[in-house]
């Protein structure tokens, strides 16, 4: 699926005011299969509401770390469980792997004016968590930087 900032559907939560610190802010970004729209909800907690069955949805959030204090974007995705057999598994990985970047897109598109606004979140590593209960499809994987996907 390629990316068109015109299918960019945001979403704030009551809870999130246009002043809510980075830190607060955590991402849920899901999608239409049938449209190719994304729709990001910005709140300070996860969007379960917004999650479907496929369970194919995306969390992110903004960490600091430490000891330098550096900002690092994380998110993470659910590729399987028990009750997903191993062949499902192997395709939503390959579909997250391959989809990862538009679904980045869409989360700082989404939220380009804070970006804008705090120049060194552009520079913030990107790292996705992987779940799942083979150890092969599990694990932390790099993106790249936030202005990779500006």
């Amino acid at each position: 699926m390629s990316f068109s900032p015109y299918k960019v559907y945001t979403q704030y939560r009551p809870d999130i005011a246009h002043f809510t610190p980075f830190s607060e802010r955590i991402y849920t970004l899901t999608h239409s299969d049938q449209t190719g729209d994304l729709f990001l909800t910005v709140s300070k907690e996860l969007a379960f509401d917004q999650t479907n069955e496929m369970r194919d949805e995306v969390f992110g959030w903004w960490s600091l770390q430490q000891p330098n204090t550096s900002v690092v974007f994380q998110g993470s995705v659910l590729v399987g469980t028990n009750a997903f057999p191993e062949t499902q598994q192997d395709i939503r990985y390959q579909i997250f792997m391959r989809e990862m970047g538009t679904a980045l897109k869409g989360i700082f598109y989404g939220e380009r004016w804070l970006v804008e606004m705090n120049p060194f979140l552009s520079e913030a590593p990107v790292w996705i968590q992987f779940n799942s209960n083979l150890a092969k499809y599990r694990g932390n994987v790099y993106f790249g930087k936030v202005k990779d996907y500006m």
